[in-house]
Formats: C-alpha cells, structure tokens, sequence
C-alpha cells in the first residue's frame, strides 16, 4: 500500500507539474479549482491510507466507497497490472507451445530442404577468380581494399551455391544408382513395391501428359486437381537433373521388349506368380532402402546447415578481410559447372608432399582445349580434386609472366598475343620477339575490325555473340540491296531482345526504321512486323523508354511513308505500352501528326487515334480528344473526313456514353457548332459567309447521323424501360435500324449491359405505344432540347441549298428509323404539326416577311412518310400544292418534297394523284405549278404510269387555253422526249410541240417563245431524225431570222442567247447536207448579222459555229452523210472531227500496192 501510495502521490506531482507549466493556469478559475481539489486529496491520502485488500480489487469485489481521486488511480492501476500479467503470461506459453510443436516436427524441415534442393540457383554473375585478384597491391593503399574483398566474397558465395547445386546432382545419381537394370530373363515383381516420392512425381508428370496428348482433357484435369502440389508445366519441378524420359507409351513398350513379351501378343496380359519368401525378401530391403535414405538425408541436411552457417560467416567477414598472402590461402571445392565456361581449380599442395608449396599457394585454370585435367560430366566424385604443378608447367606461368610484362613496355602495334604452348623450353625474351615477328601470323594486327581482336581475345560467349551480330549488322544491312533490307529483320529484333546495351539498342532501332527511304505499304507492314515483335518479346520498358523515341524522331521527316510508319507505329504499339505514355507521349504525337500536311498521314493517325481513346482511362483526357475530332472534320480531304465520321468519332462517343458526356459534352458542342454554321451561312457579310460552306455544315449532320445509335442507347437504357424487362430474351433488332448502323455504331458491339439491347428497344417502344404521355430525363432531354434546337436550325437553312437540305431530309428520316414507329407518331409528329400550323398562320397573314419552308419537305418526306399515314401525306401534298403558289412563294420547296417523295415507288401513285389536283384547279399559277413539278417526275416514273397518268396531265395542260400554263408545259414535254422511250408518249409529245410551233400567237408572246428554243435545243439530240431536219432546224432559222428583226434590244439579246445555246448542241448532231446548207448555215448567219455591239461576248462563238459549219459543208459528201445518220444520231464535236480526219489519214491505203507493207509515212505526216 506504501508503494501505491508513492506511485499516487507521483501522479499527483506530475499533475500539478503540467497545470503549472501551462500558459493558461492563472487566466482560468477552473483550472485553478481543480488543483485545490488535487491537493486536499492528496493530503487526506497519505493521512488515512486505505488499507483496500489487493485481492478485492482484482476481482473487483471491494465494498468501500470511493472518496478520493487517489482511491479510483490505486485500483485502476492495480486492475491493470495484474490483467497484462495473466493475458501475456498465456500469449507466450500459446507461442512456445507452437514453436516447441513446429520444432520437433520432422515433416516442416524436410519439406524445406526438398523445397531448397529442388529449386534450381542460378550461378553468380562476378567472373573473378583468386587468379585474377592481386592480394598485395593494397598493403600500401587500402582505400580500395572493401572493392576486392567483395569480390573475394563473391567467388566464395558462387562456390557455396555450386556446392549445393552438385548435392542436388548428388542426389540424383544416388537416386540412379538405386534402380538396377532390368534383366530380361528374370522376372520383375512390381506389384508390392513401394512408391518413392519422386517417383511418383514423374509418373504423375508422364500420366498427365498421356492424358493431355491422347484426348482425355476432362481426365487430365482431375487428375491435376488431384495433385494441386505438383506443377505438370515444368518437368524441374519433380525434383531431378535429368532430362524428361521419353512418354508413357514408349516406356511401356520398352518395358515389355526387355521383359521378353511382345506388346501386341495376348498373352503378355498375364500377371507375374508372387511367393511368400518373395514378399518377405522385398520388405526387407525396402526396410534397408529406407534407413539408407534416412541416413543420406541426414548428412544432406547437415551439410546444407554447415554451408549456410559458411556462407553467412563469409557475408559478416567483409569489413575482417586481410590482404596478408601468407594467410589467405582458401581451401575450396571443385564442382562440376553446368555452364561451357572454363573449369576453375583452386589447389592447395600439401607442405609434406611439396615443400615449395610453403610460401604460396597456385592458381591453375584449366581450358576446355584439354588440360592437365578433365572433369567429366558423369563423374560423381565432385568432392576435392588436387592438382599439383610440375616444374615444366611452372616454367610456363613464369614465361607467360615475363612474356605479359615485356608485352606492356612495348607499343601497342607490337603486341603479339601468344598462345599458350605445351613445350617445357624457355626462349629469351627477346629472341621470342624477334621469331614471332618474323614468323608468327599476327592476325590481329592485320585485322581492320577490333570487333573480331576484342571478343577473339577474351573468348566467345552467349552475351559477346550478341554484342558481335549488334555491331555487324550495323556494318552489312546498308550494303544490303534494297529490296532485299527486309531479310534482316528477324536477325534485328534478336539483336535488340537479347542485347543488354542501350546503346546499340538504339543503333538498331534506328537502323530498322531507317531500313527504307521510303517504304511501301508492304515494306511497311515488314517493319510493323519487327517492331510488333519488340514489343512482344522485350516488354513495355523497351517500347516506351527506346522504340517510342525512335517514332518521335521521324514526325517530321520530309517523306510521306517515313511519317506514314510513325502513325502506323502507334497504331500498332497501343496494347503494348502503359497508360501512362499512351496517354501522354502517345498522345501528343498523334496530335502532331494530325497537324500533317499530307491526307494518307491524317488518316492513319485519326485510327491511332481511335485506338488510343478506345484504351484511354484518364477521364480528363476526353476534352482534348473531343477538340481533335471536331478539329480534324473541318479537313479538305474527303477521306479524312470520313474517317473521322465512321472511326473516330463513334469511339469517342462511346466513351462519353460510359463517363455520361454524350448529352452535356459532345452532342452539346455538335448542335452548337451546326447552329453557328448555319447563321453564318445566311449572313449577308462576304467574310463570314466564306468562314462557312455547305460542306462543313454537312459534315457536322452526318456526324449527328452516325451518334443516333449513341443517342437512343442513352434515352432507352433508364430504369423506367429495363425495369419493364420481365423475361431475359434476345431480340433482334429491327432490320431497317440495323441496315444504318455500322460496324463501330452497331449498339450490339458497343453496349455492355446486362440486359439485351434489342430487348431493351423493344421494351422502349412499346412502353412509348402504352403511355404516350409517359416522360423521364432523358427522354425530356432530347424532346424538349435537341429537338427544338434542330428545327430551330432548320429554320435557318435556306431552300435553295439543296445539298444541305437533302442532308437534313436523311438525318429525320434516320431519327425516326432509330427511334422507331411509335416515337415518330406520338412523340415528333406533334412538334412538327405546331411548327407547320405556326407556318400555314404566317401565310394567311400575307406579312411582309416570308418565312422558311424548309420544314415542309423535312415533314412530309421524314416524319409522315416513315409514320405510313398515306392519307394524310396525301392531304398535306394537295392542300401545299394548291396553296403555296397562290402566295407568291417560290416552289423549290414543293420541287424538293416531289422529287424526294417520289423517290419512294410505293408513294408514286400518291404523288400523281395529288398533282391532279393541281391539273385541275381552277387557277392559272396552281396550273403552272404543277405542269413545272410534272417536269421533275418524268424521268423517275414507270411506263406504265406515263402512259396512263403524266402523258394525259401533261396533253390537258398543253392545250389549256392560258399562255402561262402552256408555257410552263413545254420543260414536261422535252422532258417526255428526252427521259422516255415509250414511242406513243414521243407521238404526243411531238404533236404538242408542232402545234406550238405553228401556232401565231406564240411569237407575240416573248416567254413562250425563247421557252420554245430552250425546248428545242434540249430534245435535238433525244429526238428522231426526221423530227430534228424538218422541225427543229427550220425553226430555228426562222427564229434566228426573226430576232434579227426584233427592235427591242432587250428581248433581241434574250432571245439571241437562247438560239446560240440551241444551235451549240445542234451543230455536232449528224445532219444531211441539205439541211446545213438550207437550215444551219443561214440560221447561223442571221445570228451574226445581229448588232455585234449587243453580243460581243458570243461574237466569237457564232464565228467558230460559221467556220464549223462551212467546213462540215465542204468535206462531207452526200453518201457519207447518209451513213453517219444512219449510224449514229448522237456524236459529239470530237468524235465526229476524229472520225473524219482519221478517214481522210487512211483513205490511200486503197491505191498502196499489195507489195508494200506500210502506208506512206511521209505524206500521212505532211502538212495540209
């Protein structure tokens, strides 16, 4: 109690020290209260100490009161010291039971020494030897003495490991010895032996491999289950240093052979008789077997703990180690080595047998040439093997000494190597010297390479061979014929797997890439295939640290194919570097290469490209690729353009798909860009409206295009829809959505969900048939922003840019076969609906401003021809038809919807049906109207609907009694004679424009006729002969001769442009001579005696047509010319003057007499 006492008391000072030594103690009332109530319990403890029984405490069953703060530290204090006491009292007697077990179990170290010997070491890498270490330098400078001792320690530690290597040799010829050779006239009784370990590992190891070759794969596998401790891979692992015997089935026909049986005969099948004394004889000496193995055992594992205990005393002696010769001497074994190098022998005479040995010990190293001693590879005995010297070998060392010494005062171009020599005699020195250079080939010195002088000298190994092919091939490859380079390659990618150099590494790099100025496609695959194979073999250190380099330096070169190989390069290095170069250097490579200035090198590196982002996992990567893809589609070329759009962009999309930025990142930045596109197009500034073509905003739609099956993965696959899934089946996914996608865009091989995709569609649509009403993020998302944006953006292109238009027109269409029937009828049919009664409201208006009716072909050619609603297509036609012209409106939007509505074979019928509406409306301009849009159907129209229909619409409309609608017929009808081949449809045609031609009134009315010359000059090529010699050209004289008459100058140019664009497609057709000399010529004239100073820009033109003309008149003859129409009705200028020319060459040939073999040469070529 005196002690607990003390130890309160202690506390209570330690805690008045710390209040004291506070900085706060006199600011804080608190804390001043609470030391008065330390000090009054303190005082009243060492006054009347409690005398508590210590028992009570720990078993906390004392009865008093605690009053005092000293009272609650005193039985804390003890509660947990006696606690500690008993838990670690009972920890330690658990851990000295465990060990003491552990120990006394033979089976643990057992395993450990098999583990140990089975395990092979490999050899040390030091090369030095007592023969090469000179222990007596240091005794006057020991600030390199710590260098050589760990060399001398490393010798020993090699020594150490070969040691146990050959107690593992050991062990498998003494393994060896113990099986005798089978005799064949004695029986075997295999049946009651007992099976040794290894032996049954390596019958293990052969039955798994007889499994595997014969075809009992399932059994194999069990069988390795079975035997989880054994690894059927490696033959090492059973635990024996000797080569894998040949299969199960050739041992058991050799074992029959020996045995005297045939394998084939049946009475091989028979089992060996077995006695009593038998059995009882080989239990016996399996009993003697098993002490013998028991004892061997023991001495292996007394001389593995003397070994370890020698290596370990051989590492804590490195800083005791002497340089004394005298007391240096080592007393080692000689192993056998397993590698080709030369055998060292560390020989330690006896003082008794040789008294010259006293003074220091000798170092012999013996060559594989045959030295004084051989080891073979068979000999067991690898124990100590001593070699003493004789007095003629001393005498070698010595002169090898003196010969070593003379050789280093003298130059280095007379330095002559001397091969050791088994003769006892001793020259001089200096008569050596003089007979060598005298007598002896020094190769060396006549040798240019120092290659072959180096590793000649100091021996040729695995590692030196490696280091001779690096520096060779640098020297032959560019001597190599070119076409022949690629032969090296694999010798290159050996070279650079096995080279330890760095150096020479990038040599042969270097030297790969560089193996063409400028390789093909198929010496480039070559040079892929080699730097694919670096990459394979060596690991991503030498790629990213050597080969990656070697790319970098080539971005610039000045030949297309060296630049083309770096991005080919990348492409093919992707899988083989980390993520943090392929993300990095990778990276900023193909970003410079897309900066290139040839397509081919775009191209390939916007494919890198792809693969890169495809492996990329930095999240904040994706800004930049998104600004290279959107960057690179402003490209002049058209194939890195489409590149982008089908590879490139499909990749980055599904990225931003699986980070959740295909909304808020990618489609965002795409509408945007296509919005500013557009209004700047419509801009009324030349700058801005160059900075923006039809075919970048093209560009931008396609893209749109391609991401809708992007899109509809990110609407359809929500918790709304999969939770719908009630069945797990595989839908196919509808045909004409699949007939869009591409390989890339194709949701099957981009969506990696749980559930089937094409069941996730088709819940999707059905849920939007069930609730037209239902909504939810995303579905909000494109209905109330992506949509509204894209109409907004129509509304900005201008009918007139058909291209852009005709895009616009695809991408609806490609909505609504992505999203499906059902979401085009209840989902985007409505907004359409709004936005045309907003149009039609505009029109009723008759306001100033026109609006845009680009809406109206987007609507009737995507959204109500895909919702198959023909009769209210066909409604909306009419009612657009019949309205649209009678506001003034241009009809190039009704021309679109025509043209793009017929394109359908199933709506042609629709579209016929709806302009007789037109044909039969009471107004001119409806009238007009659609005899013009009758124009734009012909040529895609059946015969039979021809015949049936369009001939008869056009024919009333011919004969409609207003000049307007018979005017705006004549397009229809050249178009029935130049798209037509039905001969009843050219009858009818031909009839109305005869009537036209012969009717008075048409000259009066100047549209109707430069409209009939326009007509005329199109069809002179379509129409018959007789047709174009008795109409057309007549005519058109008369009409030339008319406009010559004219006196308003306005109309007389109108016209005279309109009669030279005729005749410039009549004058190469195949006329007689009449009709040029009666119709082409005079016509022609009458157009050059129209005021030249009204047609100056044509003046040239109606002269060449003149001169054409008069020179067709004067070389052709009538018969000729019946044949050329009877031949040909359509033959250009070129042909015609060919054919002519070439017939005017070859015409003499006729009067060349048969003796002659070739035409006249010199008149063919003399000039005219």
């Amino acid at each position: 109690m005196e002690c607990v006492n003390c130890q309160c008391h202690g506390l209570y000072l330690s805690i008045v020290i710390v209040i004291d030594n506070s900085i706060w103690t006199d600011n804080n009332s608190e804390i001043c209260k609470m030391r008065e109530c330390l000090e009054f319990e303190h005082m009243s403890t060492i006054q009347n100490p409690n005398p508590e029984n210590t028992v009570d405490v720990i078993g906390l069953s004392s009865v008093n009161t605690l009053h005092t703060f000293a009272e609650m530290w005193y039985r804390v204090f003890l509660w947990a010291l006696f606690s500690s006491i008993f838990v670690h009292t009972a920890a330690a007697l658990m851990a000295f039971a465990t060990l003491r077990k552990h120990k006394f179990d033979p089976g643990n170290f057992e395993q450990h020494l098999q583990t140990d010997i089975a395990a092979p070491i490999p050899r040390s890498g030091s090369q030095a030897t007592l023969d090469s270490l000179d222990l007596t330098r240091f005794s006057e400078d020991g600030e390199r003495g710590v260098d050589e001792r760990v060399a001398v320690l490393e010798f020993e530690l090699r020594k150490a490991k070969e040691t146990i290597t050959a107690l593992r040799t050991n062990l498998t010829v003494a393994t060896e010895s113990e099986t005798s050779t089978p005799d064949t006239g004695t029986p075997k009784y295999f049946n009651n032996e007992l099976i040794k370990p290894h032996e049954q590992r390596a019958l293990n190891f052969l039955i798994n491999e007889y499994l595997l070759m014969y075809g009992y794969k399932l059994t194999s596998i069990t069988f390795a289950d079975e035997n989880e401790n054994q690894d059927f891979e490696e033959w090492d692992d059973v635990g024996l240093n000797i080569p894998k015997p040949a299969e199960l089935l050739p041992l058991y026909r050799e074992g029959l052979r020996q045995a005297g049986h045939d394998s084939t005969a049946a009475s091989s099948q028979t089992d060996f008789p077995t006695t009593d004394e038998i059995k009882e004889q080989q239990i016996q000496n399996l009993n003697v077997e098993n002490e013998q193995l028991k004892a061997e055992i023991a001495k292996l594992e007394l001389a593995k703990a003397e070994l370890q205990s020698k290596y370990d005393t051989l590492l804590s002696n490195t800083t005791h180690y002497t340089t004394d010769n005298s007391s240096s001497q080592f007393e080692n074994n000689s192993t056998k080595s397993e590698s080709p190098e030369n055998f060292e022998v560390i020989d330690k005479l006896d003082r008794q047998d040789s008294p010259k040995s006293k003074s220091h010990g000798s170092i012999v190293t013996l060559d594989d040439d045959g030295s004084a001693t051989s080891l073979n590879e068979n000999d067991a005995d690898w124990t100590r093997v001593v070699i003493p010297l004789d007095n003629c070998e001393q005498r070698n060392v010595d002169a090898d000494r003196n010969s070593n010494s003379s050789k280093l005062n003298s130059s280095k171009d007379d330095i002559i190597t001397l091969p050791k020599s088994q003769s006892c005699r001793k020259l001089p020195n200096g008569f050596q010297r003089e007979l060598l250079s005298n007598c002896f080939i020094n190769v060396f010195k006549k040798t240019e390479s120092h290659i072959l002088e180096d590793y000649l000298r100091d021996g040729i190994t695995n590692e030196s061979f490696v280091h001779i092919v690096s520096q060779c091939m640098l020297r032959i490859i560019p001597n190599i014929i070119l076409n022949k380079r690629e032969e090296v390659i694999p010798l290159l990618i050996s070279a650079v797997h096995l080279n330890p150099n760095s150096n020479e590494r990038d040599a042969m790099l270097q030297q790969l890439f560089n193996l063409k100025k400028r390789p093909s496609e198929d010496e480039r695959r070559m040079i892929l295939s080699g730097i694919v194979g670096i990459a394979k073999s060596s690991g991503e250190s030498l790629v990213e640290n050597e080969v990656l380099p070697q790319c970098w330096e080539q971005l610039t070169h000045k030949h297309v194919e060296r630049r083309l190989l770096v991005a080919e390069s990348c492409s093919a290095l992707t899988p083989y570097v980390s993520s943090t170069i392929r993300n990095s250097l990778m990276l900023s490579m193909l970003q410079q290469l897309l900066e290139d200035r040839d397509p081919l090198v775009k191209e390939m590196a916007l494919k890198a490209l792809a693969l890169v982002i495809a492996y990329c996992d930095d999240a904040d990567k994706y800004p930049q690729c998104e600004e290279l893809a959107l960057c690179t589609l402003g490209h002049s070329s058209v194939n890195v353009v489409n590149c982008n759009i089908r590879i490139l962009l499909p990749v980055l999309a599904e990225w931003a798909l699986n980070t959740g930025k295909l909304h808020c990142t990618l489609l965002k930045n795409l509408l945007q860009k296509l919005n500013y596109l557009v209004k700047l197009s419509q801009s009324d500034s030349p700058t801005k409206k160059q900075m923006s073509s039809d075919e970048s905003i093209i560009q931008i739609i396609n893209v749109l295009d391609t991401l809708l099956p992007f899109v509809l993965v990110y609407i359809a696959d929500v918790e709304p829809v999969v939770s719908r899934i009630v069945e797990e089946l595989i839908v196919e996914i509808r045909p004409e959505f699949s007939k869009l996608c591409t390989s890339l865009t194709n949701p099957r091989n981009f969506y990696n969900g749980d559930k089937d995709i094409g069941l996730i569609f088709y819940e999707f649509d059905k849920y939007i048939l069930e609730d037209p009403n239902i909504t939810w993020p995303e579905l909000d998302w494109f209905l109330d922003i992506v949509l509204p944006d894209l109409l907004n953006t129509l509304n900005h292109i201008d009918i007139t840019q058909h291209s852009v238009l005709k895009s616009v027109i695809t991408f609806f269409t490609d909505i609504c076969i992505v999203f499906g029937k059902n979401f085009t009828t209840l989902k985007m049919k409505p907004i359409f609906q709004t936005h045309i009664q907003n149009l039609e409201q505009m029109l009723l208006n008759f306001n100033q401003y026109t609006p845009n009716f680009s809406m109206i072909p987007v609507y009737l050619i995507s959204v109500l021809r895909y919702s198959s609603d023909e009769e209210e297509l066909s409604s909306m036609l009419k009612r657009f038809v019949c309205a649209l012209p009678l506001c003034g409106t241009p009809l190039d939007c009704l021309d679109v919807t025509v043209r793009g509505l017929y394109e359908n074979s199933d709506l042609q019928e629709t579209v016929v049906n709806a302009l007789w509406e037109g044909v039969v409306h009471q107004r001119p301009l409806v009238r007009s109207a659609t005899a013009a849009l009758f124009s734009t159907i012909v040529g895609c129209s059946a015969e039979v609907l021809l015949c049936s229909r369009i001939a008869p619409a056009l024919v009333t409309l011919a004969s409609d009694p207003d000049i307007l609608v018979r005017t705006a017929t004549l397009p229809a009808l050249g178009s029935l004679i130049t798209d037509c081949s039905v001969k009843e449809v050219h009858d009818k045609a031909y009839m109305q424009l005869q009537s036209f031609l012969s009717d008075s009134a048409s000259k009066d009315n100047h549209a109707m006729l430069r409209q009939l010359v326009v007509t005329l000059g199109h069809i002179v090529n379509a129409c018959d002969v007789w047709f174009r010699e008795e109409v057309i050209l007549p005519q058109l004289a008369a009409m030339s001769a008319y406009t010559s008459q004219m006196s308003n100058q306005t109309r007389k140019i109108d016209m005279a442009s309109a009669l030279i664009e005729s005749f410039s497609a009549t004058i190469y057709c195949p006329l007689s001579r009449n009709t040029i000399s009666t119709a082409l010529l005079p016509g022609l004239k009458y157009l050059e005696a129209v005021d030249n100073k009204s047609l100056v820009i044509h003046r040239d033109t109606i002269v060449a047509m003149i001169r054409e003309t008069e020179a067709r008149l004067d070389q052709s003859t009538p018969g000729q010319l019946e044949r050329s129409i009877s031949i040909s009705q359509n033959v250009n200028q070129g042909m015609e003057d060919v054919r002519q020319r070439v017939s005017k060459i070859f015409s003499s040939k006729s009067s060349i007499p048969k003796t002659h073999t070739l035409p006249n040469l010199q008149g063919m070529f003399r000039k005219k």
